[in-house]
């Protein structure tokens, strides 16, 4: 039978997966749609990527490109 105190753990663990769902939803809407183009637009529009040896690439804003 189910009580006040035995259904209260479940309603605490489905807040904490509910919220940690929303946590990283709007982390990825955030890096995905907003941190990029503004940096771009911080930056006046300028940016580029540089290129190391083994093939990864880092993307530089304003007066890193310059470097």
């Amino acid at each position: 039978m189910e009580n006040q105190w035995t259904a209260r753990p479940w309603k605490v663990a489905q807040g904490v997966v509910i919220l940690s769902l929303a946590i990283v939803v709007l982390a990825f809407i955030y890096g995905k749609f907003i941190h990029h183009p503004l940096r771009i637009w911080l930056a006046d529009g300028e940016w580029c990527v540089s290129f190391s040896p083994d093939g990864s690439g880092k993307v530089l804003y304003g007066s890193e490109c310059d470097r």
